[in-house]
């Protein structure tokens, strides 16, 4: 794997949060290491296993599917299907298949402060598959900037079954002396952009050729822009941002080559801005209320709600030592991760204000529920790389947070599922266990539509066709 920039721990921290005890298990998570059949020709039949369909909200009698070559290319009621004799069989009956979880917002990182390596990268990027996501989105960052987008994708491509599905931005772009450069990172306002385009960030300076810039960016092979709408975030405030025409024009550079817009923001007036300039996606909840008519705009002009829940519950968790001591987190995240975050003087650093945190979340929950219930897109992202925000095991907390916002669980995992896959421009190839598609999914031992962290119970996760060796299981 080529080497990537140090995760930054803090891409998009953009206030504080607080989270309840973590839900109950039936029993203790475990670490489950399955053993693949020995396909022939990269074909195998699953049998006897009830499809999860998040958009009926409905679970499937039980069906027979057949996979070749990484695709699913037939899904029948259990016992008719033909034609497959001699092909390896996976009996699933009494259990759930699960579109693969898809998380747009996914830095590459392990969550923990430890500075990265190719190994810990590596370890992380197979983690998110280990807790049944097999697609993320990287919004720039860490690595994943325009020069080292292509090549972690192909390595990604080579190796199905270590790595999920990836999509990005490259580069994020943002104004001088604005987020992350002048905060996270800490550096001054004329910084040279070799040392900033290093760390995944396009500073865009007085002068520059947006539609050649947008140009360059297509070339390198991303699937998508992002940029930073932000005067802030807190502890920083205030700091420059892009000026609203330099938006409008980033956006309809974009638009012309069909990619879409994601951004970065922090508040409502964001959101205003955004919506004006004709951005795809907002990569947080806003901090504040959202007004009604900025949701009745969200909703008409199709630009897609990210939350990021899991973020800001990471940032009060630490304070409580509940996410390092949570079970499920202990049975899949990398032991190094979590013991970088349990060091006093982290601890005693990341202290924030609960009645803060406490705002926010009722902020982001009503926004999010205000949204789901206009008609607004949603999609599940964690920010992944933060602290305490672990590669896979977050999704699930993001679901656990969606359905405590006021979401259904149905609900949750269409934002998990197809939500992603409309982010993502992909809904006829990812998503869905449907005949086409390409297989990506999970087995589960219970339905997660009855009680959402039953997402949880994973026996098997498929990636590509290809079953994956070591799954993390909340089991009976």
């Amino acid at each position: 794997m080529r080497p990537l920039a140090i995760a930054l721990p803090w891409l998009a921290l953009l206030g504080a949060s607080c989270a309840p005890a973590a839900p109950s298990f039936v029993g203790p998570p475990t670490a489950v290491r399955v053993e693949a059949p020995a396909a022939a020709a990269g074909s195998l039949v699953i049998t006897g296993v009830s499809i999860v369909d998040p958009e009926n909200g409905v679970a499937s009698d039980p069906h027979d599917i057949l996979i070749e070559a990484g695709r699913i290319v037939a899904m029948v009621p259990a016992g008719t299907l033909r034609g497959a004799g001699g092909v390896p069989r996976l009996d699933a009956s009494g259990l759930f298949a699960m579109a693969g979880l898809i998380d747009v917002h996914a830095h590459v990182g392990e969550g923990g402060i430890a500075p990265g390596s190719d190994a810990t990268r590596a370890r992380a990027l197979r983690q998110f598959l280990r807790y049944g996501v097999t697609t993320i989105f990287v919004p720039g960052a860490t690595g994943a900037g325009d020069a080292d987008f292509p090549a972690l994708r192909e390595r990604c491509r080579a190796a199905v079954a270590s790595c999920p599905g990836l999509y990005g931005t490259g580069s994020l772009i943002t104004a001088p002396g604005s987020h992350p450069v002048s905060t996270i990172f800490n550096m001054p306002p004329d910084v040279p952009a070799e040392v900033t385009e290093a760390r995944g960030v396009t500073v865009l300076r007085p002068g520059t050729d947006i539609d050649a810039l947008i140009a360059a960016k297509q070339a390198a092979g991303v699937d998508a822009i992002k940029i930073v709408i932000e005067d802030g975030p807190p502890p920083w405030y205030p700091k420059p941002r892009l000026e609203d025409a330099q938006i409008r024009a980033l956006v309809e550079a974009a638009h012309a080559r069909s990619l879409p817009v994601f951004a970065h923001i922090s508040t409502s007036e964001h959101v205003r801005i955004a919506l004006d300039a004709g951005v795809d996606g907002i990569m947080h909840g806003p901090t504040d209320r959202l007004p009604d008519e900025l949701v009745r705009r969200m909703a008409e002009q199709r630009m897609t709600y990210v939350a990021t829940f899991a973020l800001y519950d990471g940032i009060l968790t630490w304070a409580r030592g509940q996410r390092e001591s949570d079970p499920y987190a202990l049975a899949g995240v990398e032991p190094s991760a979590i013991e970088s975050l349990t060091a006093p003087p982290f601890l005693a650093a990341a202290a924030e204000d609960e009645a803060g945190a406490l705002g926010y979340l009722a902020n982001n929950s009503d926004n999010l529920r205000r949204a789901a219930a206009a008609g607004v897109p949603i999609a599940l992202g964690t920010d992944v790389s933060n602290p305490f925000v672990f590669p896979g095991y977050s999704a699930h907390e993001e679901l656990s947070w969606m359905v405590r916002a006021g979401l259904t669980p149905a609900q949750a995992l269409q934002a998990g599922t197809v939500g992603g896959a409309a982010f993502l421009r992909r809904p006829e190839q990812v998503g869905r266990v449907a005949p086409g598609y390409e297989a990506d999914f999970v087995l589960l031992a219970r339905n997660p539509l009855e009680r959402i962290e039953n997402s949880r119970s994973i026996v098997a996760v498929f990636a590509d066709g290809e079953r994956v060796a070591d799954v993390v299981s909340a089991t009976p």
